[in-house]
């Protein structure tokens, strides 16, 4: 179990009261359990909506995606990023537009080969979005509206299509690159995975990172010979914590407080990873939305900070509310009572 050696328990006041808040809300981010997939939801002070990949197909994540927007107090998604072609990340697409209004999609476009992108799938995405998305590119940024009297809120590109920022169209996965821990380079990945468009989210000096599902060859590529994703508060564990993700010189170079797992009970949260994230002398606290049920204690966090303890679950989230000046954000597992305090670096 991570230690919570310097976490902050900070009072109320540390997100402002009723006299002295700002107009503006803070960020707030809910991970929303879709067994194993992936669907974060993030508002903005403004009240936009971004929802990162929208689960599997059928009515159930699109039903939890929906329940979670009305807990956060919004009627739309305002952007839908989809991360990569996997049936785990842009299945509920379909199934979510007849639940809400979508304003604007962003992808990492289609290769000319994609094996495995369903076709039924990828028709439901055009058809939902009527072939109109905005294809994104490393140094992109995607343009949100600004609340009077908030810190900044701005989501940039890091990473989409196998590349990082400098390099041209058909870099290799994997750059000769010295780095500590060094990096054990795995076979090139023929699968999407390795082209997972990933971002960073700030409100003020707060910064989430999200790299979808990128495997390890292209993630070094964003810590060596520099980082280009910079130092982070929160990181959104890729690919939900399987073995050939998360290098570890990505780690050391992000250097995270706070780490969260979006897993199934049987899919990601790998023991590998997990020993890895520990060694992270930066990590406080890491978060699962669900308890890995293969593995024991020891390669799972602590109960309280878990949303799902069995296999047949409610899919209980993971929240976090950033305060509205920036500078604190707690992170709750509400199924568990759980809250944790922290200072934005």
């Amino acid at each position: 179990m991570l230690r919570a050696a310097g976490v902050l328990v900070l009072s109320s006041a540390c997100f402002g009261s009723a006299a002295a808040a700002p107009s503006a809300p803070g960020l707030r981010v809910e991970w929303v359990d879709v067994e194993g997939g992936a669907a974060t939801l993030i508002v903005t002070p403004a009240g936009e909506s971004v929802l990162i990949d929208s689960g599997w197909d059928g009515g159930r994540d699109a039903d939890r995606i929906r329940e979670a927007a009305a807990r956060v107090g919004v009627a739309r998604i305002d952007h839908l990023i989809t991360t990569h072609w996997h049936r785990d990340h842009v299945g509920g697409v379909a199934a979510l537009a007849e639940r809400l209004p979508i304003g604007r999609f962003y992808d990492h476009g289609f290769p000319e080969a994609l094996p495995d992108l369903a076709p039924e799938l990828k028709a439901a995405y055009l058809r939902t979005t009527r072939g109109e998305s905005r294809v994104l590119r490393p140094g992109d940024a995607i343009e949100l509206r600004q609340a009077a009297g908030a810190p900044p809120v701005a989501i940039r590109v890091v990473t989409a299509h196998g590349l990082v920022a400098g390099e041209a169209a058909g870099a290799p996965q994997t750059r000769p690159c010295n780095a500590r821990p060094a990096h054990e380079a795995i076979p090139d990945d023929a699968s999407d995975n390795h082209r997972s468009v990933g971002v960073v989210v700030s409100f003020g000096g707060f910064e989430l990172l999200d790299l979808g599902d990128l495997t390890r060859n292209v993630e070094h590529k964003l810590a060596c010979p520099r980082n280009l994703a910079g130092v982070v508060d929160v990181y959104q564990v890729t690919h939900h914590g399987a073995a050939d993700s998360s290098d570890p010189a990505v780690l050391s170079a992000v250097a995270p407080t706070v780490a969260v797992v979006n897993n199934g009970p049987r899919k990601g949260g790998k023991a590998e990873v997990y020993q890895r994230l520990r060694a992270v002398g930066s990590i406080k606290e890491v978060f699962q939305v669900h308890r890995n049920v293969e593995t024991g204690p020891a390669d799972n966090t602590a109960a309280p900070l878990v949303a799902n303890d069995e296999e047949a679950c409610q899919g209980q989230p993971v929240r976090l509310t950033v305060s509205p000046d920036a500078k604190a954000y707690a992170v709750e597992v509400p199924s568990k009572g759980t809250r944790r305090t922290y200072e934005v670096k």
